[in-house]
Formats: structure tokens, sequence, C-alpha cells
């Protein structure tokens, strides 16, 4: 048996080189992506296939649809410099991996999201090199209550309800996610190699300066807001020696820095820690999108010795400070709970993603196109939901302003035994490393609905245990803590956070009555596609009414007929394209009502709402408003409407004997309107209502119409706000079937 080395997030630190008297090293990356050869092991037939496969991908995408071994190898030259250090680098691969080169192993690693690598100086020659990748990706045993016993950190990429197959079927593990993903690299550096960068800012707020001042601090004294970072650098030195640090600070895309600072290290032979503290300085901020600029800036650290760079490392940061404070109002009874975005309350207005079941097919662009959507549909907070996404995501995030809620890829229940815990706990170190400097990122989250928060499971599986997995779920709690990155860490997305009302229980119209938690982190209905993809999905072959094979298939792409027929009612009328119409308007139905009552409890207690889901992750029937294509179904639209940020919320019941209309204004923004009209037109006459001299300021809710009978008022309204010089901003618009 082969022996695995230990690895560090980004690579091995051990070194096998020799130091040399002279400064003649290289520093460079050699990317070794493109056509690799693959050979499929299939354990069960006794034989094994090869093809060339593109890297980085997941092998279902290259068009083999295999669970388990299979083995990766390429060769490549490059050129030998005598005092360089050369390392290989994987930035991720599904699901374990055991690395050889030139027919010696140098490290393994397990988990399909973290980075890893070795240093391959006493190995790699001139030419011809070979590096040999052994890939695992199995499924699951297929045993009783398999899913509530999962021993694979992969999240939703291995048991969901919005995977092929479906969360409750032992198809749920189909089109397997393994393979090398994520880019390969061939890096080579001088005697002291940058192994990690890790930057935690700091922000000196007014309310912090003086207990004289204010708490709640104001948009111009944040304008000159003191910041300052802890910097910390994961080195690994050849030899005990003199080595400068040069730190550059730039702003954005800027090549000119605007901030240059030295430090010199006698470092020691091995692995080492250094520590530095950026000056105290005033920097512009990073902002969500809805409330300004998100400024970036690039820190760049340079090693050098005797005036030659041996490596370089550069990261993007961001000044901002996010907190999330809750307490338990005894008066009414209920937790409540507000978020900050430096120093001001902030009300988040999200949505949960999966880019992809096969994170190999996003590029750059992909991910910048999904967070360009979110944006156009007024989002401005996205939770990765039970999966760690590609690290392009994450760039753009930053970039966009988006506030970025990342849940560990924990995904109902796991194995107990004491080994799994302690790699949970060991791939938590790894992704809070990997994400460390993104300033998107506001929240971790461990573990999404685990057994013992889901009682539901008992109805799922017989061998159901109500404390399964709670020191799990606590460990990777305290890991998270270890972090002390000054973000908000969350045990767990909990089954109370997700009210699913009108889907799973209960009616829609409920959300005007019930009492929720501080952050509500799942609420939806599902809805069909767009009618050419469900036609795709069902094939040539379909009748209607639909017959139990049509049905199976639907189901088979997370169609689930039971809440749709049974507990939502959506009609299916007189045909495919009747069904189809019905499914997406009550989909759009159930977002707007839900969105907008959730939005009235700003102020009030809740913080935070996450619409789910926004995208399909294969061509499916879910709870996304956007297919797999990122064509737009109706409940796009309404959140897009329902999640504008300032916005005239109208409450009503079309069928009481009073008919009482309400409207109360949320404005989410920065800007306050004096004197605005808010005015409410009926959709099919001329018939208008105008109510002048409306203050709203910023950062509020108004009730301005509160239980009026205005008669002769349609159904079907649209309510508008337009500020003081006649400038719309904001309309809404409600059908008859909007309650």
């Amino acid at each position: 048996m082969r022996i695995a080395f230990a690895t560090m997030a980004l690579f091995s630190l051990s070194s096998c080189a020799i130091q040399q008297s002279t400064n003649d090293w290289q520093t460079t990356t050699q990317s070794l992506n493109g056509l690799w050869r693959l050979e499929i092991i299939d354990d069960q037939q006794r034989q094994s296939t090869s093809q060339n496969v593109n890297v980085p991908n997941n092998w279902y995408l290259e068009g083999i649809d295999h669970a388990g071994v299979a083995i990766y190898q390429r060769k490549f030259d490059t050129n030998i410099s005598e005092q360089s250090r050369y390392w290989l680098v994987f930035d991720a691969v599904d699901y374990e991996a055991k690395v050889s080169v030139n027919g010696e192993q140098v490290t393994a690693h397990t988990g399909y999201f973290s980075p890893f690598g070795a240093e391959i100086s006493h190995l790699i020659r001139d030419r011809n090199n070979n590096v040999e990748v052994w890939v695992n990706s199995p499924n699951e045993a297929i045993t009783p209550d398999w899913s509530l016993y999962k021993t694979q950190i992969k999240g939703v990429l291995n048991h969901h309800d919005t995977r092929p197959g479906g969360a409750w079927s032992d198809a749920g593990q189909d089109k397997n996610s393994g393979g090398i993903w994520g880019d390969v690299a061939l890096k080579v550096t001088g005697p002291t190699a940058i192994a990690s960068l890790t930057v935690v800012p700091t922000l000196d707020l007014p309310s912090r300066r003086s207990r004289t001042q204010t708490s709640k601090p104001s948009l111009k004294s944040l304008a000159t807001t003191t910041t300052q970072a802890s910097v910390s650098l994961t080195v690994n030195n050849l030899s005990s020696q003199p080595v400068s640090f040069s730190y550059r600070l730039f702003e954005g895309n800027s090549i000119t820095p605007v901030e240059s600072y030295e430090q010199s290290v006698n470092v020691k032979a091995g692995e080492q820690t250094i520590n530095w503290q950026l000056p105290k300085k005033v920097r512009d901020l990073w902002w969500p999108w809805d409330w300004g600029k998100p400024s970036l800036y690039r820190l760049e650290v340079t090693a050098s010795i005797n005036g030659k760079v041996t490596d370089k490392h550069a990261t993007t940061i961001g000044f901002r400070q996010v907190e999330f404070k809750e307490a338990f109002d005894e008066k009414e009874n209920k937790q409540k709970g507000q978020f900050y975005v430096n120093g001001l309350p902030y009300f988040v207005r999200g949505t949960n993603y999966i880019g992809s079941q096969w994170l190999g097919e996003l590029t750059a662009n992909d991910y910048q196109r999904d967070i360009t959507l979110m944006k156009s549909a007024n989002i401005n907070s996205v939770r990765v939901h039970a999966h760690v996404a590609g690290k392009a995501f994450y760039d753009k995030a930053d970039q966009a302003g988006v506030l970025v809620w990342q849940d560990f890829p924990l995904q109902w229940g796991y194995s107990d035994a004491p080994e799994f815990k302690q790699e949970a706990v060991k791939q938590v170190a790894e992704m809070t490393t990997m994400l460390a400097n993104h300033p998107s990122i506001a929240f971790w989250s461990g573990h999404n609905e685990p057994p013992w928060d889901a009682d539901w499971m008992k109805y799922k599986y017989p061998s159901y245990q109500p404390a399964q997995n709670q020191l799990l779920t606590e460990a990777v709690y305290q890991q998270l803590l270890k972090a002390k990155d000054k973000r908000i860490v969350r045990k767990a997305s909990y089954t109370k956070e997700h009210p699913w009302l009108g889907w799973y229980s209960g009616d829609y119209k409920d959300y005007s009555t019930a009492t929720f938690t501080p952050i509500v982190s799942e609420f939806g209905a599902q809805a069909m596609p767009s009618l050419t993809m469900v036609k795709h999905i069902l094939g040539g072959e379909w009748v209607w009414p639909l017959t139990e094979q049509n049905i199976a298939k639907l189901n088979y792409h997370n169609y689930q007929p039971h809440e749709t027929l049974m507990l939502a009612k959506v009609a299916q009328g007189e045909s495919l394209s009747q069904f189809h119409q019905n499914s997406q308007e009550y989909q759009r139905v159930v977002t707007k009502y839900a969105s907008e009552h959730l939005r009235l409890n700003k102020g009030e207690g809740v913080a935070a709402i996450y619409q789910f889901m926004f995208v399909d992750s294969w061509p499916s029937i879910t709870w996304s408003v956007l297919d797999v294509t990122r064509e737009a179904k109706s409940g796009y639209r309404a959140l897009k409407q329902a999640y504008q940020p300032v916005i005239a919320v109208v409450e009503r019941d079309l069928y009481s004997v009073k008919a009482h209309l309400s409207v109360t204004v949320i404005n989410d923004s920065l800007a306050a309107y004096p004197k605005a009209m808010v005015w409410i037109r009926n959709q099919f006459d001329d018939k208008q209502w105008v109510f002048d001299g409306v203050d709203l300021p910023a950062n509020s809710k108004k009730v301005v119409i509160e239980e009026s009978n205005l008669a002769g008022i349609s159904g079907a309204i649209i309510v508008g706000i337009t500020d003081q010089n006649g400038t719309e901003i904001s309309r809404n618009i409600y059908n008859f079937q909007d309650k």
C-alpha cells in the first residue's frame, strides 16, 4: 500500500531539495490544464477503459457516467533550475486523490473542494515527467437508510432533492460528480515559498471611538473610517536565513501601489508563520451593491533573498464589518435579530444557489452571469447552499458587492463515526482557509437541517434517532469559530428557519400571520421550467394525461407530485401547456406573497430572508426561478418586483365583506424621500387614489394606509411611489390572483 503524505491548504510543505550558495532560481507558474489520459476502473466488471479528457472538468461532463476509481495521467516538460523549488498544485479534485510523480507517490487528499499539493523538487526532470492521479469518487453503499449515514462530505452533490434521481430514491446518486475539476499547475519558487496569505481587516467604527457618540454611525462619519488588518503568512524555508518581505497595497485593478511596507525576518528552516500588521489608515470601505461601492484592494506580498524574488503571493481584500445580533423579546415572546454592515442595520434580501451539479462546467463568466441576474432581481445576498462553489464565484461576488452566506457541505444525515467527525473538522479548516480573504462572505454555517434538528426524518427513516449528528455539528461549529475572522458563525441552518408555507405545509397566505425566526433561510414553491424543457425531459414519448411512466420520468427530474397536486393544489388543466402555466403561476403568487410579507417584518425581528432556489442545477423541475438554461420563470419576475429596495406592499382580503386595504412602504435604501407621493391605480379603468406629502426616511418602514376602504378599487391594481420631483421610484403590480 502506498503511504499518503500530509498536505496543507495549498501545497505540501515538506522539503526535499538542497540549498545552493547562489541565487540561481526561477519564480514561475506552468499550467498543466489540458488533455489528460483517463482510465476508468470498473471493479465489478474487472475491466478498465481509457480515453482522453479535458482537465479541469468532471468526468460526467466528458461523457463518462461512472462512480468509483479512475486514474488520470499526463506527461510534461519544464525548464529545470537547480536552485528552484517545484510544487505540484491542484485546485480541486472530487473526492479522494493520490498523486504520484515519476513513479513515486507525493501526496494524498480527501475532499472535493479544497486545494492541495506537494513539493516535487527531488523528482522533477527536464523532459518526460509523468503525473498520475488516482481519483476515487464512489457512491455511498446502498444499505437501509443509506442517506442518513453518508460518509462523504459533498453536501448537495451526492444527496439532495435537486440532484438527478432526487433525494429519496436509490437513483439519487446518479451522474457522479467525480474528477479533477479545478486547475492543475506547477509552481516554481526560490528557497522560501509562500504557502498561504490570510488577511483579517478591522474597522474603527465611529460608535467604538467614543462612548459619547451615537451607537448608529452616519454615512458621513463612515467616509472617514480608519481601517487596519492582521496579515498572516505561512511560508516554507529551505534553510535559516534573512528574508525580506514587501507588502504593497493596490486599489482595485490599479498597477500603482497606494501603500508600500517592508519587513525583514530571520526565517527558520521548514514551515513558519509570519505575522504582520497593516497600519491604521482611512481607506474606502466595501459595501453591498445596493448601499454603495464594493471597494476592493489587492495586497501583494513578495519574499526576497539578497534582493532577488523567491516567491510572490497576491490576494484581494475588502474593508468591511458584519455583525448579527439577536435576543429574546419576552414581551412579544419571540426571538428577534438584526444584521449590520459597517455598523448600520441592513435587511438581507437573499436567495439560495447551486450553480450546477458538476462544478467543472461553471466558468468565471457563468458565475458573473448568475450574479448579474441576482442583482437584476434586487437580490443582495446569496446562500451557497450546502456546498462550496468554484473559486471564481467568490471573486465575482466580491466584485459585485453581493453578500455570501457560505454553508459547509453537510446536508441532512451523516455517519457518527469518530473518524468521520475528524475528517469534517479538517475540511472545515480547509474551507475557512481557502475562502478567508473574501469580503463578500459574511456568514459561515455548519450543517443544513442536521438530523437532531429535523424530526421530519422520522417519517423518512425507520432507523432515525433524534440525537444523531449532535457531536458532528458541534465539532464543525467549534472549528468554524476557530477561524476568528470576524464573520457571523452559525451552527446550522435550522428546520424552523424553513417555513415552506404553501408547499410542505399550510397555506401560502399563512405568511401574513405566522411568527418567523430572525433568519428565514428557505421559502418558496416548485415550478416547471420552460415548456420546451419539460418536453425535453419527458422525451419523445409522452401523452396527455401523463402516464405513470411520464410522471416517473418527471419525478427523476425532481418533480414532487404530492406537494404540487395535493398540498399546493395546482390544477393540471386540460393539457401539458395548461399544467405548465398553472405551475409557474402558483410559484409566482407564492414568491410574491411570501417575499412581501416576510419583508413587512423589517425592524420587528426578521433580519434576513433567503428565497429557495435561484437556478436549476440540471434539467429539472425544482423551486428555482430560473431554469438550467437561465430562462426566467414567472417567479423570477415576481421576486424581482417583491425585492425592490423601495416598495409599497399592499395587504388586502379581496373576499371579506369590508375588503379593507393597507399599504406599507419599505425603504431598504440609504436614500430618504421627503414629500413623496404614494398612488394606487386600477389596472383596467382610470380610477386612482393619491396620497401626497409622505416622508420616507432612509432604511425605514412606514404604514401609509391602514385598513382603509377605497370605494371602487379593483382586484387588479398598481401601487407606486414617486419622489417630490415627479420621478417614479417604484411600482408594484397586483393581479386578481395576488390575495
